[in-house]
């Protein structure tokens, strides 16, 4: 497989001179330069169940009820990305998103009390929004569940 620096230098006129230059002030870092993530991935489906609210239109803004959860995510973990929202099984627009984080989290007693999963603790955080976003919506039913597949590996 190409390495991305030689398909550089073979897609830019420059790029021999690119590449040199990036080799020599960085030598032995070229790893460390592709990869940003140091930490396993976990991916966590949030459904925030506000049947007949679409998200995707009201909640999405500076003071949404999706920027809320995952501000709320981030004083646990780091969001490294999340989806775009989606419609749930029930034809509701705009009502899922995934969120990707750092970290691997097993079972662990994150509220101090009890053991628990990590979504089981996240879905606890954000059920206890009941007036949230521009639209003051109500997560009380929301759901998360872990993503099949994670946690993936930092490469």
């Amino acid at each position: 497989m190409a390495d991305i620096y030689s398909v550089r230098q073979t897609s830019n006129n420059s790029g021999a001179a690119i590449t040199a230059a990036y080799a020599g002030a960085n030598a032995g870092h070229r790893d460390v330069a592709r990869n940003g993530l140091t930490k396993a991935l976990a991916a966590f489906d949030i459904d925030f169940a506000v049947n007949g609210t679409n998200f995707a239109s009201t909640e999405l803004g500076a003071n949404g009820a999706v920027k809320d959860v995952l501000n709320t995510i981030a004083t646990l973990a780091t969001v490294v990305g999340y989806s775009a929202l989606r419609a749930d099984s029930g034809a509701n627009a705009g009502q899922i998103i995934t969120v990707l984080v750092e970290g691997d989290f097993g079972t662990d007693e994150y509220d101090g009390s009890n053991a628990e999963t990590f979504a089981a603790h996240l879905e606890d955080l954000i059920q206890a929004k009941t007036s949230v976003g521009a639209g003051s919506v109500n997560l009380s039913s929301a759901t998360v569940t872990a993503v099949a597949g994670f946690p993936l590996a930092a490469v």
